[in-house]
């Protein structure tokens, strides 16, 4: 689509989608109101995404939503033939108000992943020396939930030890840590959990420009900074649980712990600051067993890889199709004189808003 186009005419629709089959449409969901009508992407969130959707209709009149189906947003442009699954979700709560005849009910719905965090494990989960991630990832899901899933394209790896998961842990929780480093969990508009290769933002090429100076990027001011120098952690600190074994023969978990402090003269240092941010993060290389040194030396490279947090930026533009991820151009100053050169920055977007009542997006980007 060529987004620097303006006049499209779009058309939202709102399916019920079976619970445990997203390829299943039940019917369409009536008396739909764009008012507050919003879905919500954040790349940093472990729910990934969220939206809203409200109907209107005469009391004793249904809408058409099932108990436990999904709802799905699809948003279309009819003489485009274009059209894009925003979000298909569980309904995690219906508010209802009567009132002149009429009922209104708001759903607030929840993106896929948002079932794998709500969703605790009943009895212990064991991951072997040598299993293939994907696997044990694909293996879980299938085994687990109703849910559909995608990982095809997923980094693999094999585990270089034995993982044990008590009870009571969260799936979303185990999902997310084995696959960490490696590929990312996340959800796509049809309600398919993903696995696919991290790309860290700052790797990725920026597919758009943002600029408050060309009317053709359709940008709305105004745009606001947010300094987050004070992100930057002083210290970071990184654990690896591994078994052992007991002189009996038995085994048990061991908790190796590695960590680095900036240097006192350093702007993130507890002697400049006053005060002390702490990174921690959980080992997930395939070392057998990794050495104190071997997370030392990783505790250090994600400290120094926090040094690089870059401003955040705020602003809106008329609907373009961003997405949470995607890594754009950002013009922060348009003035070209001399003295006051335009400024470039390479930013990727933390979250966005889809507002579809007038179909614009707020967005929140972080300068990689």
């Amino acid at each position: 689509m060529d987004w620097e186009r303006t006049g499209y005419i779009y058309d939202v629709q709102v399916n019920v989608v079976h619970q445990t089959d997203v390829d299943n449409t039940l019917g369409l969901l009536s008396g739909v109101q764009l008012e507050d009508m919003h879905v919500v992407e954040n790349y940093n969130s472990d729910a990934r995404v969220q939206a809203s959707v409200s109907t209107l209709v005469k009391s004793n009149t249904s809408d058409g939503y099932i108990d436990n189906a999904r709802l799905r947003i699809l948003l279309m442009i009819p003489d485009r033939t274009w059209s894009e699954e925003l979000v298909t979700g569980y309904v995690s709560d219906i508010k209802e108000t009567k009132e002149n005849g009429y009922t209104k009910r708001v759903y607030t719905i929840e993106g896929t992943i948002w079932g794998l965090l709500e969703h605790k494990i009943d009895s212990p989960i064991i991951i072997g020396r040598g299993t293939s991630m994907v696997k044990v990832w694909c293996n879980l899901l299938e085994t687990l939930t109703k849910m559909q899933y995608e990982a095809g394209s997923a980094a693999d790896y094999l585990f270089g030890n034995t993982f044990i998961y008590e009870a009571g842990s969260s799936l979303a929780t185990i999902l997310f840590e084995i696959s960490n480093g490696y590929s990312r969990m996340d959800v796509d508009g049809h309600g398919r959990i993903t696995l696919t290769p991290y790309i860290s933002p700052a790797s990725k090429t920026p597919t758009k420009l943002i600029s408050f100076d060309d009317p053709k990027t359709l940008s709305l001011l105004p745009l606001e900074k947010v300094d987050s120098r004070y992100e930057a952690p002083g210290r970071a600190i990184v654990t690896a649980t591994v078994s052992v074994t007991n002189n009996d023969g038995s085994s048990a978990q061991e908790i190796i712990v590695g960590s680095y402090d900036a240097p006192s003269t350093h702007d993130t240092s507890i002697e400049v600051r006053g005060w002390l941010r702490t990174r921690t993060d959980s080992f997930s290389g395939s070392n057998d067993i990794p050495s104190k040194s071997d997370l030392d030396a990783i505790a250090r490279s994600n400290w120094e890889e926090n040094q690089k947090n870059g401003a955040e930026w705020t602003c809106s533009s008329i609907f373009k199709d961003y997405h949470a991820g995607e890594v754009v151009n950002l013009i922060t100053d348009v003035t070209c004189d001399e003295s006051h050169p335009v400024n470039v920055v390479k930013a990727y977007i933390k979250s966005v808003r889809t507002n579809l009542v007038d179909m614009t997006q707020e967005l929140s980007l972080k300068e990689v």
